[in-house]
C-alpha cells in the first residue's frame, strides 16, 4: 500500500515540480496523496492541506466522477487511462485537462497506487469549439446558397417548357449535395455508410439511372472525422470523372465498402472502380492540390489513399482505421 509515510515531498519535488503538468499520486483507494508545486499552481490551489486525503475522483464535477472512478479501475487493471474532461481550478476557474491514470506497483508487483497527469488543454478545446462553430456557420451558408441557386434555376425555367424538365434536373442534383451537408448537423458522432455514400453519389444519374453502383453493408457506421475524409476523396473522384472520365464521357463505375481485417486489426476499405474514357490523371499527379489534401486528410485520420491507372479507367482505395472498441 503507498502511504503517505513513505513521500518525501522534497525528494519528489526534485523529480517531478519541473514539470508544467499537474503530477498527483493517489492511495489505491483513491485518496488524493501529493500534488506537485506546478500542478498546485495550475489548479490554483493555495493549501494542499485542504485536498489531501480527500477522494480524488470526488474533487471533479459530478458528471466526471464515474469517468475517473472508472478510469483507476482501468489502471489497476494495468492498463493507461485516458480522458479528457473539465473541471474547474480550486478558484473555479473554467479547465479543460487531459488526464492519464497509471498503476504503481511495488517491487513484487502489487498495486499500492496510482499516478496522475492532467495537462491543461483548455485552450485547445476552445479552438476546437471555435473551428466547429465555424464549420456549421459555414454549412449553414452553403446550404443557403444551395437553396438560392435552385431558386434561380426555378426562376428562370418558369414559363420556358423546354428549360423546366433542365432546371428540375439541376436542382434534384444540388438538392442531393446539400442533403449531403446536413448529415452530421446536431451532436451526433456516427452516420450510416451507406447513407452517406449514396448521398455523395445521388447527383450523378442519367435517364433517372445511377451512374454510380454502390455496394455498401447497411451496418458499417463511421465518425464524423472519418465521415470528412471519405466524403473529400468520393468528391475528388466525382469531379475528376465528370471532366474526363466515366461521369461526364460514358462509362461504368462501381463504389464498394467493407469492413477487412488486418495484421494492425480491423479497417474500413472503400474502392472506387471506374471504367470507360481513361480519366485525365489530375488527381494523382504529384503536387495536386486535390491529392495533396486528401493525402494530408488520410494520414492524419490514420488511413491510406492509392490511385492504380487502368487502360481504361483507374482503381482508387482509401482505407481508415477502426478503433478496436467500435
Amino acid at each position: 500500500m503507498l502511504s503517505k509515510a513513505e513521500l518525501s515531498p522534497e525528494s519528489l519535488s526534485r523529480v517531478l515540480e519541473q514539470s508544467s503538468d499537474c503530477v498527483k499520486l493517489v492511495d489505491a483507494d483513491g485518496a488524493l496523496l501529493w500534488m506537485n508545486p506546478n500542478g498546485q499552481c495550475a489548479m490554483e490551489v493555495d493549501d494542499f492541506q485542504a485536498l489531501g486525503g480527500k477522494e480524488w475522483a470526488s474533487l471533479w464535477p459530478d458528471e466526471t466522477r464515474p469517468l475517473i472512478r472508472q478510469a483507476m479501475v482501468e489502471a489497476a487493471g494495468g492498463q493507461v487511462a485516458r480522458l479528457e474532461a473539465y473541471c474547474p481550478t480550486a478558484k473555479g476557474s473554467p479547465r479543460w485537462w487531459e488526464v492519464s491514470i497509471s498503476a504503481v506497483r511495488s517491487p513484487e508487483g502489487a498495486h499500492t497506487g496510482f499516478i496522475s497527469i492532467s495537462r491543461d488543454v483548455s485552450q485547445l478545446h476552445a479552438d476546437r469549439e471555435a473551428l466547429q462553430t465555424l464549420l456549421a456557420e459555414m454549412r449553414h451558408r452553403l446550404k443557403n446558397s444551395f437553396a438560392m441557386v435552385c431558386a434561380m434555376l426555378r426562376s428562370i425555367a418558369r414559363g420556358h417548357e423546354g428549360n423546366t424538365a433542365f432546371a428540375e434536373e439541376m436542382v434534384a442534383r444540388i438538392s442531393a449535395l446539400a442533403t449531403a451537408q446536413t448529415l452530421f448537423d446536431g451532436e451526433q458522432a456516427f452516420t450510416a455508410l451507406d447513407d452517406l455514400l449514396g448521398t455523395l453519389i445521388s447527383p450523378f444519374r442519367e435517364g433517372g439511372r445511377p451512374l454510380i453502383a454502390l455496394d455498401c453493408p447497411e451496418a458499417i457506421e463511421v465518425t464524423r472525422e472519418h465521415a470528412d475524409a471519405i466524403s473529400l476523396v468520393i468528391g475528388e473522384l466525382t469531379v475528376n470523372s465528370t471532366k474526363h472520365g466515366a461521369i461526364g464521357h460514358g462509362g461504368a463505375i462501381t463504389l464498394c465498402a467493407q469492413i477487412e481485417d488486418t495484421p494492425d486489426g480491423r479497417q474500413l476499405a472503400i474502392t472506387w472502380s471506374e471504367r470507360g474514357r481513361r480519366p485525365v490523371e489530375s488527381t494523382s499527379r504529384p503536387g495536386g492540390q486535390g491529392l495533396a489534401l486528401i493525402e494530408r486528410i488520410c494520414r492524419a485520420r490514420g488511413g491510406t489513399f492509392t490511385i492504380a491507372w487502368q487502360d481504361e479507367g483507374l482503381d482508387a482505395r482509401l482505407t481508415l482505421p477502426i478503433p478496436a472498441d467500435s
